[in-house]
């Protein structure tokens, strides 16, 4: 941070909205220069190792937790007023959203010593037992306490900890990261900038509570980044940081992404908007509609789609639509260590695999045990050096909060407890907020009418699904929808459920439980 203060004094690092209360209407957006963001970094550091160290006796280099919704510029500098105060931040995306016994191991895991968390969450946190909690501040005062040294760290050393979905256990995981790979991240995104000192103005990432924005923050450091309102804007709010902020640069998800782009079909306005910008970049997955992509590179948006992941960064990049109408993934520019494996001898897919001298492989604890990182991701090569994401063999999808989903545990749960009341069963609900067990009657129970099936699945299901996040959890009766046996599609060879075929019959359905 101090070299970008010593370079670029005065240029504006965030612009920050100013809401009218009573209209909820942007009256105009502050700007805060690199200079303004050390000194409230240092001013937090200052008074948080006060707290933690002078008042609370919690050494350097422990585990601080923070939590909040990660949406405001306060927010980052917590992050890094705490790494500069000479703790680790380990960032909490899920909680309270989610119970404390679904974190409360990883908080043991990581040895957390206290728990920052937004006052929003003070009726929540109250109950965590024996970790300190503090209230994070939400205005930053000049203070006299006395700066900290920083503690003698090496580029093996952690600096910050994410926390992460869980896979098949439905349980989070923590993913530390050394001094050493944000750096890594950065000089591979910045080798294709020719121009160190260009300045871009890009929107806001997401929640800081997440990879992506972190990076974000990182990789655009000599950059002014727009804040939104909150973490979902409106189509509205997007053609207002393009026509108001000059934004060069927005980033999205698939699911608002679709919103925004198909708002433009009807909207010339934001038509003219999204196609004036630079670039449009998502990342969670494909955009979903070849309609909408079609329409995109007719009309001169530029979508870019980023393969990555938490433990690894950004992997892939396409070219963007003003440059190829298939925008296929490809390896970032420069060298590049990741490689792609046969998945199986009877098949083109391809595994993209991460091996431990690549700058994006993460932590050792995160490799199997022939060295590499595994995404278990299948791709195929459609081109030479051109990739195509295939999904994660249909065993997860995204949901509207752009978390992951995995349905295979949910399928699997419900196979293992109710084998005797259903003959079997599909996860759906791709893009909304929570997933849909769909279940075929059992042909050998039919005394049991469809509520009474209904409510012997969820109560068997339910323990399994308590520990799990909101976001992959069947949470009521209303998310078990009852066919009859039989008759869900099903492949030829295998017999297996056409889950994207089940998604669409159901759709009217699904449209009306979330509506």
């Amino acid at each position: 941070m101090q070299p970008l203060v010593t370079r670029f004094p005065s240029r504006v690092a965030f612009k920050i909205p100013q809401v009218n209360p009573e209209t909820d209407e942007i009256n105009h957006w502050t700007g805060i220069t690199f200079h303004q963001l050390l000194l409230d970094i240092e001013f937090l550091a200052r008074y948080w190792f006060h707290v933690l160290k002078e008042s609370s006796g919690i050494p350097q280099r422990s585990v601080i937790a923070l939590c909040f919704r990660g949406y405001k510029y306060i927010d980052v500098v917590h992050v890094y007023a705490i790494s500069r105060a000479g703790y680790i931040p380990l960032l909490i995306n899920i909680f309270p959203n989610a119970d404390y016994s679904v974190i409360q191991g990883r908080l043991e895991q990581a040895n957390t010593r206290a728990f920052i968390y937004e006052p929003v969450y003070n009726d929540t946190v109250r109950d965590i037992p024996q970790i300190p909690c503090f209230t994070s501040v939400t205005v930053v005062h000049p203070n006299d306490y006395p700066l900290p040294d920083l503690p003698h760290v090496t580029g093996s050393d952690i600096a910050i900890i994410y926390q992460s979905s869980g896979t098949t256990s439905g349980k989070s995981k923590i993913i530390p990261f050394n001094f050493t790979w944000p750096d890594r991240c950065v000089r591979k995104i910045t080798e294709a900038r020719s121009d160190f000192a260009k300045v871009d103005i890009v929107s806001w990432r997401g929640s800081v509570g997440y990879m992506p924005q972190f990076i974000g923050i990182t990789m655009h450091r000599t950059s002014c980044m727009v804040q939104y309102k909150s973490g979902w804007p409106s189509t509205s709010e997007i053609v207002d940081i393009v026509n108001r902020c000059q934004t060069r640069q927005l980033f999205s998800h698939p699911v608002l992404l679709r919103e925004h782009i198909r708002v433009s079909r009807t909207d010339p306005e934001t038509l003219r908007a999204l196609s004036s910008v630079d670039v449009i970049s998502y990342t969670g997955g494909g955009l979903g509609s070849n309609e909408d992509e079609e329409w995109a590179w007719r009309n001169g948006i530029n979508l870019v789609n980023v393969y990555g992941s938490t433990e690894c960064g950004g992997l892939l990049i396409s070219e963007g639509l003003r440059k190829s109408r298939q925008n296929y993934l490809k390896r970032f520019p420069g060298p590049s260590f990741i490689k792609f494996i046969p998945i199986s001898n009877d098949s083109d897919l391809l595994e993209l695999v991460v091996p431990p001298e690549a700058p994006e492989c993460p932590d050792v604890s995160f490799r199997s045990s022939d060295g590499n990182y595994h995404t278990n991701d299948p791709f195929r090569e459609v081109e030479p050096g051109s990739y195509a994401f295939c999904g994660r063999n249909d065993d997860w999808f995204n949901m509207r909060s752009c978390k992951l989903c995995d349905t295979k545990a949910i399928e699997d749960n419900a196979r293992s407890l109710c084998g005797d009341i259903i003959s079997d069963c599909v996860v759906v609900g791709n893009g909304r907020s929570s997933p849909v067990l769909v279940v075929e009657a059992c042909s050998l129970n039919p005394a049991l009418n469809e509520s009474e099936l209904k409510t012997k699945i969820f109560d068997r299901i339910r323990p399994f699904h308590s520990t799990r996040y909101p976001h992959e959890s069947i949470a009521s009766m209303d998310m078990i929808f009852v066919v009859s046996s039989a008759t869900l599609p099903r492949t030829v060879t295998k017999a297996t459920v056409r889950r994207r075929v089940v998604e669409e019959t159901m759709k009217e359905r699904l449209d009306k439980l979330f509506s």
